[in-house]
Parts: structure tokens; C-alpha cells; sequence
């Protein structure tokens, strides 16, 4: 299927064919599966006649196709790769599938006596309302053989899923959620394009306002389209959503079976699923006549592909819901630059929740000055710790580093054990005894002595996950932790049980990554501490203010969502830091003003239009000649060219990195650039990349 351009065939007779339909075409000495894009009359003397015709209907609708030909075209990706993008991998390679009806696995009334751990654990996490055989068995990796056995004993029944109308259950709303549905809705009724910023502080009930305007949208009879996070997209996410819509739900995401995601694209392109859940793949869901589309977290960064094609899905959103004539939601309680900057240019509508739902309040942050401090948990933080533990509820560590230290450092010369194949040091994982790198997986195990000077006191620096529990255990022994990052907790079946344990108060600190940051609600999280708060701050990132905030009052969220009284420490080596004091003041107003003077100043987005072109190459002297000769090459009076420079990550996986940056306020100016660019011939073993308005900078 991704042929890299547009190839023209002879339609035979007796077929019947349509624009999204799969067929099987003569490519050279090959066949190819490909997709109809376009039906022509013209003379096809001279043309091959397509050899087969997979699909009797189109799967995805022209809609899509036309979606899939503007990304081509602005991403500057072949069309056959965009293409690829609607279809499942199942369908890519020319299977076929029966729909059909979908069953859900249910707990029967039937008493057991002996189960073991694993069965018993299955039997606990399938809910009232049933759940998918393929979310269960994402849940509990490798448990096919376990339900079967206990669907043998009749502790499990297999139904065919019905949409459940006792689910169309009242539920109160806050006068601010009222206002927000009202406008929402008034926007859905006009039957024309709206873009609505929904601008929720966290625990302000934005979840609610999506499902109640889905529902509207759904008993209109038009379809909705509802996108999350990957980070955000778990179980009891699904499960949450799913027990509200009472129409058939389809699920767009990795963590199925290729056979399961094509089971849940079937059931979108065939009509019987009007409601999509899904991360940013769902934005080429083949739906119909879409009403209203949800971007939760739309600031998220996964909602951009760094691979293959680069596109955005929160921006083809907007894109998409214009050509529908439905209503976007841009929801988030940090929104990004962008975002901000099309509510000012009335681009975009801006509805405020600037309240917690029911009795919660925003928790009360107190800024810990860590310079001249040898301490890793500082006496303050450790203070409100014992008093939490006292009171038996939780708190929450954030630190957005895995392992135990960031580099090992010889204290005698210096020297820093560092990646072979990347420019990077490698991480010490006390855990593993080993150091890794987080970039390409390279694993050392920790030398004796130093390789550069002999010494035997190689030393840790930095801190990571398994330094901040060890530094808990050692002041408070005996209580129960658990560490939340990609190491421990690594398939989703872990994730389902560390985030069950947490919710049923079997855990009393938690130690974690940005996987804790967002999206759950934990009733009983009453102390949050942020460690090396300024981390981001300083990275080669035009956005790194934006983000500092954006991760930071994330993680502080977590923390008073249903209860009064509630704290967060935010240690950090720049307290006087004017991002660090809206932090304190929840005062995302200061960051934004503040960062956006600073963008228009420079001519950074969104105040200009950017490319990043990287290239790279085992070879760096054909590289740097390469690269040097492309920007001199580059004649515009409207392009700003910055560059040829290189990376951030000058070295990754083996391979040499160099950049060109291109800004522009006009974006056709822009975009002629980067087809010069493309244009230019380049040595074997250099590879180029383009990336039209890029997240990361590295």
C-alpha cells in the first residue's frame, strides 16, 4: 500500500470499483495491494487493468481520501504513505474480514472455591457492565488461555453486546458545566464549523462536559470522535467512557491485536459504530457525517507523529471538523501557545472552567528553594510526608527521569560513561546494574573502575525514580511504595494493577514518571512533591517554558480532586524563576502573556511558520558537505534559514545529525522552500527528514 506516488489503471469491464475501495494492481514484476483515490474517463489505452478488487464497498469514505491528499501535500509525505495511515496493518497487506457481532466477557453468578491468583485477579477486573475479551487480555498479557478455562467452568459468559439504555443516567452538573454544555451545544445546533477552547482548570469536570455534548451529538444522529492521549488511554478510561455511551463504541489504539483493530475499523466503516475513542491514529477513523470531535489534553505532544508522516492530529481536527461542519473541543486545563493565540485572533471560541467540581479546591503550592541544599528530599517535603502517612492517606513524588542517577561520573578525571552509538550519557540503573541509554537501549554493565583513569569510586549524579524510592524507604521503612515509570510498570496489565492498588489505599507513596501526570483520579492523593521542578527549563526547545508549566501544574492536579486540604511541594533550583511563581500562583494567564511577548519578539511560533529539515548520516564529512551545500542553495527574501547547525542530539544510534531550521510568516513561501529542498539530489546514505511544524527539537 504505500507506493510513493499516484498510479494510473485500466478498470476492466466487469468491475465495479469506488474512491477508498482495496484493490490488488500489477506494479513492475509485482502486486501491490493499493487504494482507489480517483476515478477518471480517459482514453486507458496503454494502462494495466487492476488484476482484483478486495473490498465490494469503499472502507474508507472520500472524506478521508481527500484528508489523506492535503497531508501529502503539507507534510511533504508520499501519498502512499498517508494512505496507509487510514487502514488497520491487518488491512494494509490485503486481508479481509466478517464483522462480527461484538461480545463482551461477563462474571456469571456461578460460586468458585479454588482459583488461583491470576483467575481470581480476571474475575476482579471485569466490571458490571462487561468488558472487551481484547481489553481484558491487554490488561493481563498473555491470559487467553485463562478466560478459556474460565469461561469452561461458567465463571465467564460470552454475550453479544447490546447498547445499554439504562445508561442515559442524570447527572448533575456545576453551574459552570451548564454554561460550557449550553454554549457547546448552541454551536452543534447551528449546523456550521466551531472551534471551542475549553479552558478547565484540573478537577473542574472538563470529561463531563465532552460526554454530555457527545450524547447530544449522538441522539442527533451524527457521529463523534473523541481523542486522548496515549499516556491517558487506559482500561478504566475506556471502561468510563464506555458506561456512559449507550450506543456501540469503537477503539482506536496500538495496544490491540492487528486482528482487534481491524474488528474496530470494520465496525466504524460499516455504520454500526458512531462514537470513536482513540488516540491520534482515530483522526483517520473512515466515520460518517461527524457532529462533534473532542481533543482531550489537546497541548499533549503524542497527538504529533515523530515517525513516518509527522502529522498533528489535534490541528487535522480542526481541518476535519471544518470540512464536516461539526464542532472541534480543544480541552485542557494548560492550553498550548497555538491554541491561545487562535482564541485571541477569534479563530477559535474560549469557554472557562475556572472552578473544581463539588467541594475540591485547587491545593495550596509551596515553592522549596533547593540551592545550598545537599538533601534530596527536602525537610519540608519530608515533613508533610510523615503527616500524610499519619493521616493514612497518599502522596504522589514526581520526577520525569527513570532509573536511579543520570550519568556516573569518576571523580578523579572526570569522566562520564557515555553511549557508543549515541551523544549521550548513559543512565545508571541500580536496579539492573546496569547502565542504559534511554535513546537507543545500549546496556553497559557498571566497570569496577573507571575506564578512563583506574579510579574505583565511579559516582552517581543526578536522580531518577529508583534514587528518590531508596532516599523514601531510608525515612520511612516498612511503608508500602510503589514506582510508577516504563521500567516497573510496563505492560498494561501492570499499569491496571499499580492503578488499582493506589485507588483501594494499598499503597501509601508512589514514585513516578509523567505515566502518573495526567488523566487519573486518585480519591485519597492529598500531598504532591515535584523534585528537580526546573528539569525541562533548560532544554534546546523554543517551548520549554510552556512546557515546564504544562507538566508541573499537571502533576500538582493530581493531587485535592475530591478532597479540601491538600499540598504540593515544588523543590527547585531556580525559585525566582517567573515560571516557577505562576506555578505557585496556578496563574497560567502570567506563563502565557509572558511567553507569548517573548515568542512574537523572536518570530517563533506561532508567530511564524516552521520547518525542521534534519539530516543524517554514518558518514559525517559527507554529511557536513551535503547539508552546506542545500542551505547555500536556499534563495528567499520572506525564509528565515537558521542553520546548518547540529542537533541537540549531534549523535544518535550510530548516526550523525545536522539541522536547518526554516521560519517563515508567510507559509506558501514556507512550503516552496521545502520543496527546493526536496528537490535536491543527495548522496547514498544520507538520509532527510522533513518536519512541517515540529513538536521536538532534537
Amino acid at each position: 500500500m504505500n507506493i510513493p506516488k499516484v498510479l494510473s489503471y485500466k478498470i476492466p469491464a466487469e468491475m465495479k470499483v469506488s474512491g477508498g475501495c482495496r484493490v490488488r494492481v500489477p506494479v513492475k514484476t509485482c502486486t501491490y495491494v493499493g487504494v482507489i483515490v480517483a476515478l477518471r474517463c480517459h482514453d486507458d489505452s496503454g494502462l494495466k487493468p487492476i488484476s482484483e478488487v478486495i473490498d465490494e464497498s469503499a472502507l474508507v469514505p472520500t472524506e478521508i481520501i481527500e484528508l489523506l491528499m492535503w497531508c501529502a501535500r503539507y507534510y511533504h509525505a508520499s501519498l502512499g504513505a498517508c494512505v496507509a495511515l487510514a487502514f488497520p496493518p491487518y488491512f494494509r497487506i490485503g486481508n479481509t474480514l466478517d464483522l462480527e457481532p461484538e461480545c463482551l466477557a461477563y462474571k456469571t453468578d456461578m460460586k468458585h472455591e479454588r482459583l488461583g491468583s491470576r483467575q481470581k485477579a480476571l474475575l476482579d477486573a471485569i466490571p458490571e457492565d462487561g468488558i472487551a475479551p481484547d481489553v481484558l487480555r491487554k490488561i493481563f498479557p498473555g491470559s487467553s488461555a485463562s478466560i478459556s478455562r474460565l469461561v469452561q467452568r461458567g465463571l465467564i459468559e460470552l454475550r453479544q453486546y447490546t447498547p445499554n439504555p439504562r445508561i442515559m443516567h442524570r447527572v448533575d452538573h456545576s453551574p459552570e458545566q451548564k454554561d460550557a454544555v449550553g454554549i457547546i451545544i448552541q454551536a452543534m445546533n447551528s449546523g456550521e464549523f466551531s472551534s471551542i477552547v475549553l479552558h478547565g482548570i484540573t478537577g473542574s469536570g472538563k470529561t463531563e462536559v465532552y460526554l454530555t455534548c457527545a450524547l447530544k451529538a449522538l441522539e442527533a444522529g451524527r457521529s463523534v470522535l473523541y481523542m486522548v492521549p496515549e499516556i491517558a488511554l487506559t482500561p478504566q478510561t475506556i471502561e468510563r467512557i464506555r458506561s456512559r455511551i449507550p450506543n456501540e463504541m469503537a477503539l482506536f489504539h496500538s495496544g490491540l491485536s492487528p486482528r482487534a483493530r481491524a474488528l474496530e475499523f470494520l465496525k466504524v466503516a460499516r455504520g454500526n459504530a458512531r462514537f470513536v475513542l482513540g488516540t491520534r491514529s482515530a483522526i483517520f477513523a473512515p466515520l460518517r457525517d461527524i457532529g462533534l470531535i473532542v481533543v482531550d489534553e489537546e497541548h499533549d505532544g503524542s497527538f504529533k507523529q515523530s515517525d513516518g508522516v509527522p502529522y498533528n492530529a489535534r490541528d487535522l481536527s480542526i481541518l476535519r471538523a471544518q470540512r464536516q461542519k461539526a464542532v472541534v473541543i480543544l480541552g485542557s486545563a494548560t492550553p498550548s501557545m497555538d491554541t491561545f493565540v487562535k482564541v485571541g485572533n477569534n479563530a477559535a471560541g474560549l469557554v472557562v472552567l475556572k472552578s473544581r467540581f463539588g467541594e475540591a479546591a485547587l491545593p495550596d503550592v509551596e515553592i522549596v528553594d533547593m540551592r545550598s541544599r545537599s538533601e534530596i528530599i527536602s525537610g519540608e517535603l519530608l515533613s508533610a510526608i510523615k503527616e500524610t502517612l499519619e493521616r493514612g492517606a497518599q502522596t504522589l513524588l514526581f520526577i520525569n527521569r527513570r532509573g536511579f542517577s543520570s550519568a556516573m561520573v569518576c571523580p578523579a578525571c572526570g569522566k562520564v560513561l557515555k553511549c557508543s552509538r549515541c551523544d549521550r550519557s548513559l543512565t545508571y540503573h541500580k536496579a539492573k546494574t546496569a547502565a542504559l541509554c534511554h535513546y537507543c537501549g545500549y546496556t553497559q554493565k557498571l566497570p569496577e573502575i573507571c575506564p578512563g583513569c583506574g579510579c574505583l569510586d565511579m559516582r552517581p549524579i543526578g536522580l531518577g525514580t529508583e534514587r528518590i524510592m531508596e532516599e523514601v524507604l531510608a525515612h520511612f521503612p516498612g511503608i508500602r511504595i510503589l514506582r510508577m515509570d516504563s521500567d516497573e510498570v510496563n505492560t498494561p496489565g501492570k499499569l491496571d494493577k499499580a492503578l488499582s492498588a493506589i485507588r483501594c489505599r494499598d499503597i501509601d507513596v508512589i514514585v513516578g514518571t509523567q505515566m502518573i501526570a495526567k488523566g487519573h483520579d486518585f480519591p485519597h492523593l492529598t500531598l504532591v512533591g515535584v523534585m528537580y521542578a526546573e528539569q525541562l527549563l533548560y532544554m534546546p526547545d523554543f517551548r520549554a517554558i510552556e512546557r515546564t508549566f504544562q507538566q508541573v501544574v499537571q502533576v500538582a492536579g493530581r493531587a485535592g480532586r475530591q478532597q479540601p486540604d491538600t499540598r504540593v511541594f515544588v523543590q527547585t533550583l531556580v525559585p525566582d524563576h517567573p515560571v516557577i511563581a505562576a506555578i505557585a500562583n496556578h496563574d497560567y494567564h502570567a506563563m502565557i502573556e509572558a511567553e507569548r511577548e517573548i515568542r512574537h519578539m523572536s518570530g517563533f511560533p506561532p508567530f511564524a511558520h516552521m520547518a525542521l529539515c534534519t539530516f543524517s548520516s554514518y558518514d559525517p564529512r559527507a554529511l557536513e558537505q551535503t547539508i552546506r551545500r542545500i542551505a547555500a542553495g536556499i534563495k528567499s527574501n520572506s525564509v528565515k534559514v537558521m542553520g546548518p547547525v547540529p542537533a541537540p542530539i549531534a549523535f544518535l544510534r550510530g548516526s550523525h545529525r545536522r539541522q536547518i531550521t526554516l521560519l517563515s510568516e508567510n507559509r506558501r513561501a514556507l512550503h516552496r522552500v521545502v520543496d527546493e529542498i526536496e528537490k535536491v539530489k543527495i548522496p547514498a546514505g544520507i538520509k532527510r527528514k522533513i518536519d512541517i511544524d515540529p513538536y521536538d527539537m532534537l
